[in-house]
């Protein structure tokens, strides 16, 4: 009988600690996606900018180089009174100065590394995550002005999840996320969409012999639209609106595990200006999002995404930016104990970028 009881609490210890860490630890590669993603925004984000920052308008006119001039453009006067027209020499002086060409193709280059933390109940995970980026832009596609940008991404995640446990050791799962992502942006004057793909493969295991190890993989799909508005003293204004529908499989995409559609909006707001020589470029964005399908056992999830990021040009190829952001879910799930459990995530983020053409 004491045997017995002994078992059974063990049991219960277990059930209790895996329901406990649900919001979190059992979901952290959920986490660890969605910071891969705030990071892939963020790249294409910088491109974006970038681009329309070294773009260069089309002329309002064209100059005319031919015959095509008037008569009164076309006379010489010296000539009408028969003496020389001694600034002749000079006459190339009269045509304005030309603009230097938009270059038609830009590089690009991106590290960036994010520090995170998501708490949900008594459960904590830790993320740490690293991603390398490679872009190319056409300018010039329909337009003089318009650009085509592809970039690529290679990442890495790794998450431990901790929660205290009412009698034995803390439990702790270990995870591992290899991701790679293609994006396709498209921007035209102030209006610009892009989308992405991202696919990731998750390794975790942990420390109680009731949770075996598992491995998973995953693909989501991100479409944005936004439109940016530029206002006085270097002040632009930017919404966004994006729906992204993730699937999760088993290991090596092997059987459907389940599917979930997220829409989301929200908008930027940004400046620039010089200091001690340099030009800075502070943003702050929010967005909203919310669940509207899913068959992975969330009834319902809706929260907010905001961020303050400081960007930093150091040369004309060279820059740097450091953010700050944070995400709040609500959730109901399946399990009734913990339904209406909260996910709060913070964390700082920083990159390098260095462009050329």
């Amino acid at each position: 009988m004491r045997l017995f009881k002994l078992l059974a609490g063990v049991l219960s210890a277990g059930v209790f600690t895996v329901a406990m860490l649900q919001p979190a630890a059992a979901q952290s590669s959920d986490v660890e996606r969605e910071i891969i993603s705030g990071v892939i925004q963020n790249i294409v984000q910088n491109v974006r900018d970038e681009v329309q920052r070294r773009r260069v308008a089309p002329p309002a006119g064209m100059l005319r180089f031919s015959g095509e001039t008037s008569d009164f453009d076309g006379r010489d006067l010296f000539a009408e009174r028969r003496i020389s027209n001694p600034f002749g020499a000079l006459g190339y002086a009269k045509a304005p100065a030309l603009a230097a060409a938009a270059p038609t193709w830009m590089y690009g280059t991106s590290l960036v590394g994010s520090a995170d933390r998501a708490s949900a109940l008594a459960a904590k995970v830790d993320v740490h995550t690293v991603v390398g980026a490679f872009d190319v832009t056409k300018i010039g596609i329909f337009t003089a002005s318009d650009a085509l940008t592809f970039i690529g991404t290679g990442g890495h995640s790794w998450s431990r999840a901790t929660a205290a446990v009412p009698f034995g050791p803390a439990f702790v799962m270990d995870s591992s996320m290899p991701s790679a992502s293609a994006t396709v942006s498209y921007l035209n004057g102030g209006f610009s969409a892009d989308a992405s793909v991202l696919t990731s493969w998750s390794r975790t295991s942990s420390n109680m012999l009731l949770v075996p190890a598992t491995s998973s993989s995953s693909v989501a799909y991100t479409v944005n639209t936004q439109y940016r508005f530029d206002f006085p003293y270097a002040v632009w204004f930017e919404p966004t609106i994006g729906v992204t529908y993730s699937e999760g499989y088993t290991a090596n995409f092997g059987v459907k595990t389940g599917d979930s559609t997220e829409l989301h909006g929200g908008a930027r707001i940004g400046t620039e200006m010089m200091w001690m020589g340099y030009k800075i470029q502070p943003t702050v964005s929010a967005v909203a999002f919310r669940i509207v399908d899913s068959s992975s056992g969330t009834a319902d999830m809706y929260g907010i995404r905001g961020s303050a990021k400081m960007n930093v040009l150091w040369t004309q190829n060279f820059s740097s930016y450091l953010e700050v952001h944070g995400t709040a879910t609500s959730q109901q799930v399946v399990f009734p104990a913990l339904a209406g459990a909260n996910v709060q995530t913070v964390g700082v983020q920083a990159g390098l970028r260095y462009t050329w053409n």
